[in-house]
């Protein structure tokens, strides 16, 4: 990890435990039995400051990338930046700035409008337990929209899916990288639902759907694996009648590379496993219950930038869909199993029996 990276997640990782304790300060004062008894509203101004210093460094982020792009460059010193020369376009240019404008402008109604925030409810359906007066929340809300505005900023200067490829074969994928991110899922999942803060381990665990795995968790999680499996695989024999196998492997390119790059059955269950189970304690286990099934399954397919705007993002969407639902009805445990089955079996397949992955539609 790197400097820049380090002290993001330690400014976030702050910033969500300042929101926990600006929210048992705000429900302190509602419960109050008279306003001299209420104690300052200190966190909760420390939090809206660390907000729109988050949303600033966003605005800076995009703004930067914009001229780049703008002073055409050298195109070694754009490689060097990390800029494919195919992303220097008006198009580019115009794409980042509406994206920091429409993001930026946002997070500003977020953070200072609890109208705004209300106005959330209507998208988190009946099952949520979102509160418009929620720090922790809000602070949730606003880091969604600034992670999909980075990874969309990225997206570009990278130069699309060919360019995110291009990255992943000159940089690699590092296991130890992949891990750290995981458990900086798993630690912000923690940190935000409050653990050793507003809840003990055994309320935490509760909280984020999570348990021992029993028999019919193990069984019911192999089983929605395989369905998901059957499922894309399915829809992506659909994929391949409607475009030209040259079409294809640019829109998979990305993905492809990643596959290139895991070509053992430890490296993959490595990943299968720290990806199942850092994603679904994040995704499933601490924010679907806050902003419901449609958003948190958005926002996990737009986590998925190597399948941005192409037909792949319609099957990470059933695949998070059904996850979602098994969440829901069952609990973050079976999510976690049957999203490894999901990731672990097709990739083992290819590289164990490639014949019988073809005859699958696997390869």
């Amino acid at each position: 990890m790197g400097l820049f990276e380090l002290v993001i997640t330690l400014y976030i990782g702050g910033l969500t435990y300042l929101a926990n304790l600006a929210d048992i300060q705000h429900f302190a004062i509602q419960t109050a039995t008279s306003a001299s008894h209420a104690p300052n509203m200190t966190y909760a101004t420390i939090v809206r400051r660390m907000l729109f210093g988050l949303v600033a460094m966003l605005i800076l982020y995009g703004l930067y990338a914009d001229q780049l792009l703008a002073f055409n460059l050298p195109t070694a010193t754009l490689e060097e930046l990390g800029i494919s020369p195919e992303a220097v376009s008006p198009l580019s240019l115009v794409f980042i700035t509406m994206l920091v404008i429409i993001v930026g402008y946002g997070c500003y109604l977020l953070i200072t409008s609890q109208n705004a925030r209300e106005k959330v409810q209507r998208l988190t359906g009946r099952y949520s337990r979102y509160n418009a007066e929620s720090h922790v929340h809000m602070v949730a809300m606003i880091l969604a929209l600034c992670l999909v505005g980075y990874l969309f900023i990225n997206y570009v200067i990278a130069g699309g899916l060919q360019g995110v490829a291009r990255a992943i074969e000159e940089n690699g994928i590092s296991l130890t990288t992949l891990i750290c991110q995981a458990l900086m899922f798993v630690i912000r999942a923690l940190l935000g639902v409050g653990l050793a803060i507003r809840r003990t381990p055994a309320e935490t665990a509760k909280r984020l759907g999570l348990e021992l795995p029993t028999p019919k968790n193990i069984i019911i999680g192999i089983v929605v694996g395989l369905l998901l499996i059957g499922a894309a695989s399915a829809l992506t024999q659909v994929w391949l009648s409607l475009v030209t196998p040259e079409q294809y492997a640019q829109q998979t390119a990305a993905a492809a590379e990643i596959s290139n790059q895991l070509n053992t059955v430890q490296a993959v269950f490595v990943l299968s496993l720290t990806a199942a189970v850092s994603e679904e304690i994040l995704f499933r286990g601490a924010l679907q219950p806050v902003f419901g099934l449609p958003l948190t399954t958005v926002f996990f397919v737009t986590f998925h930038d190597q399948y941005t705007l192409s037909p792949a993002m319609l099957i990470i969407l059933s695949v998070g869909l059904g996850l979602a639902l098994l969440r829901r009805y069952q609990s973050t445990t079976s999510a976690i199993i049957a999203h490894f089955i999901y990731n672990f079996v097709p990739v083992v397949i290819v590289i164990a029996w490639p014949q019988a992955a073809h005859m699958l539609g696997l390869s």
